[in-house]
């Protein structure tokens, strides 16, 4: 009986075997059926990489033709700027120059006006100073004699009380 029990224990050990292997085959077809599927999927993947490299390569074309375009206006319109700049440079200094010679010429009026007023003034000063030493002298004088005058008058008084006289 042990060899019969053993015999069917192998038997069932063999049975799950051929279950498991069965299971195994099935699963293995499922992923050889899914490989199948990813290498489809990347086929196409490959084909859309394909045509977006091509999409990328006529948007870079074209991105490097408007960025000469634009480099080409840019230039154009830096010349222009330029060359207008110049213009205006020259406008500029021509007109500074004008207005420093005016500038120049109304400071040496202004000068000689300047020197003539300081020349007025110092005549003034000077005429004013003369007035004044003269009237300085004259009082001077007139306030001596008044102090001769007085010290005369009171010497007299003194030597009519002292009876001198």
């Amino acid at each position: 009986m042990a060899a019969v029990l053993e015999s069917a224990v192998e038997e069932s050990r063999i049975w799950k075997l051929e279950s498991d292997i069965a299971v195994l085959k099935s699963d293995v077809a499922h992923v050889q059926s899914d490989i199948t599927d990813m290498k489809t999927d990347i086929r196409d993947m490959r084909k859309d990489i394909g045509a977006l490299k091509g999409d990328v390569a006529a948007l870079r074309d074209e991105l490097h033709s408007g960025d000469a375009s634009l480099r080409k206006d840019m230039e154009i319109g830096f010349a222009t700027l330029r060359d207008e700049m110049h213009v205006g440079d020259a406008s500029l200094r021509q007109e500074m120059q004008i207005g420093f010679a005016t500038l120049r010429d109304e400071m040496r009026a202004g000068d000689a006006s300047l020197r003539d007023n300081i020349e007025k003034l110092r005549n003034e000063t000077q005429l004013c100073f003369s007035k004044l030493e003269k009237e300085l002298v004259r009082r001077s004088l007139s306030d001596k004699i008044w102090m001769f005058s007085f010290a005369a008058g009171l010497v007299t008084v003194m030597a009519r009380g002292f009876k001198w006289i």
